[in-house]
């Protein structure tokens, strides 16, 4: 047991705060700081107990910051999603095809008609008189 002696666990970064803006300010520097922690215990080759050790924090809160600042750099979590559009005017409506017969009759078919609907109707047209 540990009498009047300072303990690394009950001074920690962990420690409630009761000022709202401190609790924020000590909050982001936690996450700093674990974020930098745990990105040491990557480089290295130590095993969690080791590491912890060596830190002075406990593994339970290092299991608990590792998952919690994995949740949040997870895709998703929310932050909007931004996606690139490009805004292009609507194209302009095709011109119509227009024939003209020499016996004088017009024939107009939409800019998308098949050739092979138009063949078929002026192959009708020229058994057909006007």
């Amino acid at each position: 047991m540990i009498y009047g002696g300072w303990h690394p666990f009950l001074f920690s970064e962990d420690a409630i705060v009761s000022d709202s803006s401190a609790r924020s300010r000590s909050d982001a520097a936690a996450t700093r700081r674990w974020a930098e922690r745990l990105e040491r215990f990557a480089a290295g080759n130590h095993t969690v107990v080791a590491f912890c050790a060596a830190e002075g924090v406990s593994e339970s809160n290092f299991y608990l910051w590792r998952r919690r600042l994995a949740q949040s750099s997870t895709p998703g979590s929310n932050l909007p999603t931004v996606v690139p559009i490009r805004v292009a005017p609507p194209p302009a409506p095709a011109t119509p095809i227009e024939l003209s017969l020499p016996s004088g009759t017009v024939v107009r078919f939409p800019a998308d008609a098949r050739p092979e609907v138009i063949v078929a109707i002026l192959r009708g047209l020229e058994g057909r008189p006007c």
